[in-house]
């Protein structure tokens, strides 16, 4: 909705109107099983073995650009621009590997929440008002860019860790 928003008040051709698609659902139902193949292997497998080698950061960034690499063939495939390669391709994948990293870690190691986010954001791409082309414009700045900045305030707020709210009030503390 915030893409949508600033899409909007800057004056890009995004729709004024907007009407889910009616397969939506099943679009959902699709990125779902999608999702739990990647999510099994990209969190259920390796996200803990990274993560007691590196600190979460380090870990998301590192699987965040092998899942990057995993859909450059798509991505070429789609003859998209460089901008779009580098907004929605590199960044977007290490940006949402945080995220995913994060939510992983602070719903108990929940590889289902994983995937619930990872379904949630390529469907929501999709039916974006004026459908993933208008999520796009500017290759993809906006909308990845919102992501990008999301996943910084994460780790500035949560840590290299991704598990700890640096600003929450400690009951062990005198005072």
């Amino acid at each position: 909705m915030l893409t949508y928003a600033i899409m909007r008040l800057i004056g890009l051709p995004v729709p004024a109107g907007w009407n889910p698609p009616l397969f939506s659902p099943l679009l959902f139902i699709a990125y779902f099983f999608a999702a739990v193949g990647e999510e099994l292997g990209y969190t259920g497998y390796a996200t803990d073995p990274m993560q007691a080698r590196y600190t979460a950061l380090t870990a998301s960034i590192i699987i965040g650009l092998v899942h990057a690499v995993w859909h450059f063939p798509s991505m070429l495939s789609m003859g998209m621009s460089p901008g779009l390669f580098l907004w929605g391709g590199v960044i977007l994948a290490v940006s949402f590997r945080i995220l995913t990293v994060w939510i992983y870690n602070n719903t108990g190691k929940s590889v289902f929440a994983a995937i619930l986010f990872h379904a949630m954001t390529n469907t929501g791409r999709s039916i974006f008002p004026g459908s993933r082309s208008a999520f796009q414009l500017y290759d993809g700045a906006i909308g990845y860019g919102l992501i990008a900045i999301t996943a910084v305030i994460v780790v500035l707020l949560w840590g290299t860790m991704l598990t700890r709210f640096r600003f929450a009030h400690r009951a062990d503390s005198a005072g």
